[in-house]
């Protein structure tokens, strides 16, 4: 697999009426919203991670009120991030937004572009060293911090131990490797497979393809620059069609029952995710627990271990918060102090703060292997090696609507998955266009 990186067509934004809200996407520093208030103050806080119901978040929103008297966060369970992104722009236009929302990284240029939050670059000043820079990453554009990192997804295999040794297969340091598992397992059971392909899994594949060497979305000052079809792209997209057309994985959705029963038959035999992973099987698969590993994900180029994130979620303050100020300190200590991080790990998080990673070291491997007590070691060698940042797109729900669906359709017809990457950047250079940008061919 080559890693070469091709150079990606660009869309610059004409200026007209929304060339403010890019600028300011970019780097040009938000309001400083409303001065700190005086008196008591309740901060809404719209989250999927903190349940009112849970005990252990119930525990954290009491620390923080019993540290800062006169301040009373309220929890508001939202969706995950399509329907809180909605919901969030049509609170900033009917003026009645939260004070605190959290949403997942790739939301953040969407939401930034629409000018709903705010740059908390200063609010975060004092937290900065709390956090590594290849996290803060995912919470900054042009320069820019719009976000506390609240959880990470640091890029890992989970493979069945047992069957792998029953079937003489070694675990894949490379995605050559890979395939020559896909393969041996197969040949050895019809029945059985290494891995399931998830065409609507948007997140993977860019991830899979900013590994080997891709760019899908940039900045550049007021040019944001499209890569998805590019050579790097397509090559990943070779290799999976490869996979696919040889009936080496099992095409179908995630976490379906059918999907569910498989894992817990040994039918499918691994997860190419990220560290929140084995979490998600012991939910579907308890009973196979003690039976599974973790290592670092596959390598393109043998001995280059760099990787992007995959997943995780940021704290923003609206730009309309009426508590601005105290939005952003609540933000800051839950998701970048050593308090705040080392309680996330309450909520089966993976924390984006030093302390809360520190804390894992010192953790039980999860409930799936327990008997891989250096699995956080692991983990957070991976963190270390997560050096390749991803950039997502203001409109990145443009490109999951015409990435999944047609790559789903092109698994089961043998069509060339190359032709979806190629429609995907269409789509998403087309829908650029009629925002306001103006495409410009390398």
């Amino acid at each position: 697999m080559s890693t070469h990186r091709s150079e990606p067509r660009r869309a610059r934004r004409a200026l007209g009426a929304g060339a403010a809200v890019v600028a300011m996407s970019l780097g040009l520093a938000g309001c400083a919203g409303e001065p700190a208030a005086e008196g008591p103050v309740t901060l809404e806080f719209w989250t999927w991670s903190l349940k009112e119901a849970d005990p252990a978040a119930q525990a954290i929103v009491e620390q923080y009120e019993a540290e800062n008297p006169g301040v009373t966060i309220k929890l508001s369970e939202v969706g995950g991030t399509p329907e809180t992104s909605s919901k969030l722009l049509a609170a900033d236009r009917a003026d009645e937004v939260p004070d605190v929302v959290q949403v997942e990284y790739r939301a953040l240029p969407s939401l930034v572009t629409a000018g709903v939050v705010r740059d908390i670059t200063e609010d975060v000043e004092p937290n900065r060293d709390a956090v590594a820079d290849n996290i803060w990453a995912l919470s900054t554009l042009g320069g820019s911090v719009y976000g506390v990192p609240q959880d990470i997804g640091p890029m890992m295999l989970t493979y069945r131990t047992d069957l792998f040794e029953e079937y003489g297969v070694e675990p894949p340091a490379t995605w050559a490797e890979y395939a020559e598992a896909a393969e041996k397992i197969h040949a050895a059971d019809p029945d059985v497979y290494l891995a399931s392909f998830s065409a609507t899994q948007l997140e993977f594949f860019a991830a899979q393809a900013t590994q080997a060497g891709a760019q899908w979305w940039g900045t550049d000052g007021e040019t944001w620059s499209v890569g998805i079809d590019g050579d790097a792209s397509l090559e990943t997209a070779d290799y999976w069609q490869d996979l696919v057309e040889r009936d080496l994985l099992s095409v179908e959705p995630l976490l379906t029952p059918e999907w569910n029963a498989k894992v817990n038959d040994g039918k499918i035999l691994s997860w190419a995710a990220a560290a929140w992973a084995p979490s998600v099987i012991y939910s579907v698969a308890p009973d196979t627990a003690g039976k599974w590993a973790s290592i670092p994900l596959p390598q393109w180029t043998p001995g280059d271990a760099s990787v992007p994130f995959l997943g995780g979620s940021t704290y923003l303050v609206p730009e309309k918060s009426e508590h601005a100020e105290e939005a952003a300190k609540f933000a800051a200590w839950l998701g970048a102090s050593d308090e705040g991080s080392e309680l996330l790990l309450t909520l089966d998080l993976y924390p984006g703060g030093n302390a809360g990673r520190e804390a894992t070291l010192s953790n039980e491997p999860p409930r799936l292997m327990p008997q891989q007590k250096d699995f956080y070691e692991v983990a957070d060698q991976v963190i270390d090696d997560t050096t390749i940042p991803v950039v997502w797109g203001p409109n990145v729900n443009v490109a999951t609507n015409a990435f999944g669906d047609a790559l789903n359709e092109a698994a089961l017809n043998g069509t060339p998955f190359r032709d979806v990457y190629t429609t995907t950047q269409e789509t998403v250079v087309a829908d650029l266009e009629k925002s306001g940008f103006t495409v410009e061919n390398p």
